[in-house]
């Protein structure tokens, strides 16, 4: 069953049959209507209640901004405490936009950094202004269904450290994800697995909600992409409790903008992440050598523990569609 699981993830995106399978897909669909999409909020925790700080870094994302500070105050506005965009040197009106944002509305709060660029830097500085109980990392570019955010909350209030979107679960779906982005993905955490000696599914999405406190104890030093690797690998080892939740992934479409991600310039980063990783593991050196690592972490896969299970049967509604 693991070896078919895998093989259906990457024969799905395999651009040939990819392609086939979404004309079939469009050829069967009836012509969309229109419709006014009706606001609906998942708030669902008292106790969560204005304690969450959204860190979201921006680079030339004019178009997917205003769009996503709207939806999130849709569906979790009741969680918001503050909303923090972090303007990468944006060469387009991003900057623009995000000021006018925060004009409109006080919980928005624009940071504008200057060069050099990086996403892992402009993600270590929204973390550092970040006042909420709780920091929500996401990516600006709708590659992830907002109301999936839901099951993280979820999480969260059940008592997990940490809770991330995991786009290699058993009930995750991808769409238009590159299939050699799968590969290296598997490659990286099958890796990073036996030199860590810990198992988990995808722990370098950067849609990830955490305690303050956790938080405060990460070493981010990584100015690409690779400080999604930092930031989900660092609390594992840390044994801080981890909730891998299943969501959904669709890779940009061209009216969302350029993904500045090209891979074989990230890699590298992913790669000194682990090796760094392992050298304060053995010998209690390099540059995380002042993380406090923990003995063990109790880990679970949603639809794989009872409690969860449990839960989720008393409360049929928290998967978002």
């Amino acid at each position: 069953m693991w070896f078919l699981r895998n093989l259906s993830i990457v024969l799905e995106n395999t651009p040939a049959i990819q392609t086939l399978a979404g004309s079939i897909l469009v050829h069967a669909q009836k012509p969309p209507r229109k419709s006014e999409r009706p606001r609906v909020s998942l708030f669902a925790h008292e106790q969560l209640r204005r304690s969450v700080s959204i860190v979201v870094p921006c680079h030339n994302e004019e178009m997917n901004i205003r769009p996503l500070v709207t939806r999130l105050r849709e569906l979790f506005d009741d969680y918001i405490d503050e909303i923090i965009l972090v303007d990468d040197n944006s060469r387009d009106n991003t900057a623009q936009v995000i000021r006018t944002l925060a004009n409109e509305d006080a919980r928005v709060k624009p940071l504008f950094r200057s060069p050099p660029n990086g996403v892992g830097r402009a993600i270590a500085d929204g973390y550092h202004i970040a006042t909420g109980r709780y920091v929500l990392s996401m990516d600006c570019d709708f590659q992830h269904l907002l109301p999936e955010v839901r099951d993280l909350f979820d999480a969260i209030a059940k008592g997990y450290d940490v809770a991330l979107g995991s786009r290699f679960s058993r009930h995750s779906i991808l769409l238009n994800y590159p299939v050699q982005k799968i590969v290296a993905n598997r490659g990286f955490h099958l890796l990073a697995q036996l030199v860590l000696c810990r198992r988990f599914r995808d722990l370098t999405n950067n849609l990830k909600l955490m305690r303050r406190d956790v938080l405060d104890k990460l070493q981010l030093i990584e100015p690409g992409f690779a400080v999604n690797a930092e930031t989900g690998l660092q609390p594992l080892l840390m044994g801080y409790n981890i909730k891998e939740v299943p969501i959904s992934w669709i890779n940009r479409a061209p009216d969302m903008g350029m993904s500045s991600f090209r891979l074989l310039c990230v890699s590298c980063g992913y790669w000194r992440v682990l090796y760094r990783l392992w050298v304060r593991c053995v010998l209690g050196l390099g540059p995380y050598k002042v993380l406090a690592l923990g003995k063990g972490v109790r880990q679970t896969w949603r639809g794989e523990d009872a409690a969860s299970l449990d839960w989720r049967s008393q409360n049929p509604n928290t998967r978002a569609t």
